[in-house]
């Protein structure tokens, strides 16, 4: 006898509707696209990009995490449990092992520990909880539609560090830098249907802000920028396939001083996790053999 579908779950289905959850529950008034956010955008100097329609455009989801420095659930029991090779070179992971940048990846079904991380093993994010529990507060999502070869800019800090030491050369000499933010520049390729590469690229953008010649989609136009410092020396590149999820943070609390631990540690002294769920791909544009056959004639 067929089980009954009241009792089967599809748990990458049941993944995405939480994730998605995350999302919404996030954004003040569940509402992405609002003036207000807008404004908080333009005044970090970014704007939303073109989206496309969802059949055509390769969709992310975002999560940020944040939790006290020690966490167990940030540590081994993670690790272990993530890809943290996949296709980057051997070069690739010493660089970033090197300046205190981990990555990793997971498929569509995260380990129990990333499980908690992201509220999946408890209604903690849902505001219509029977235990009414406020939504969760170290939790923080997004999503993004981009077309092949688009980017969007990672923003790990709600506001400007307002000094920064940093040794960001590729020697221990150090600078003063002033209204410091850190980014991860994230761009994706198609590489055949149904995978798709991340190509992140770590920033340091610092200084005032101003109005500067910037290339969009249109066209060139005026953009509110900072200086920015890319670290092409730390450039890395995850291949997922709808579902999957990139694990980003720094090595642990021994690496304080490193460029991943200012990338990845917030104001207040918790370490953050960033996650990157490949949510959808472009859909294959073949008709339907009659339809073909149809418009062969």
């Amino acid at each position: 006898m067929p089980s009954s579908p009241n009792h089967h779950v599809d748990r990458p289905v049941l993944l995405s509707v939480i994730l998605w959850a995350v999302v919404v529950s996030t954004v003040p008034g569940c509402r992405m696209l609002t003036d207000q956010t807008g404004e908080k955008l333009d005044r970090i100097g970014l704007r939303w990009q073109t989206p496309g329609t969802g059949r055509n455009a390769i969709q992310l989801e975002f999560v940020t995490i944040r939790r006290p420095q020690g966490d167990p659930l940030l540590g081994k029991s993670l690790w272990d449990r993530l890809d943290t090779i996949g296709r980057r070179p051997a070069s690739m992971r010493a660089a970033l092992a090197d300046r205190g940048l981990r990555v990793g990846q997971v498929g569509a079904t995260p380990p129990p520990p990333l499980e908690e991380l992201l509220g999946l093993s408890a209604p903690e994010h849902d505001t219509d909880s029977p235990t009414g529990q406020p939504p969760r507060r170290d939790l923080n999502g997004w999503r993004v539609f981009l077309r092949d070869g688009g980017d969007t800019e990672v923003v790990l800090h709600d506001e400007p560090f307002a000094t920064e030491m940093l040794a960001i050369d590729g020697d221990d000499t150090t600078k003063k830098l002033h209204n410091v933010r850190y980014l991860l520049k994230i761009r994706v390729r198609q590489l055949r249907e149904g995978w798709v590469r991340l190509e992140c690229l770590p920033e340091v953008h610092h200084g005032r802000r101003r109005l500067q010649p910037t290339a969009t989609v249109a066209g060139w136009g005026l953009r509110t920028r900072q200086e920015i410092v890319p670290l092409y020396g730390l450039r890395f590149t995850v291949d997922l396939t709808e579902g999957e999820m990139a694990v980003v943070s720094s090595t642990g609390p021994g690496s304080t001083e490193s460029i991943g631990h200012r990338f990845f540690t917030t104001a207040d002294g918790r370490t953050q996790l960033l996650v990157a769920r490949l949510a959808g791909v472009p859909k294959s544009q073949r008709l339907h053999p009659r339809m073909a056959d149809d418009d062969s004639n």
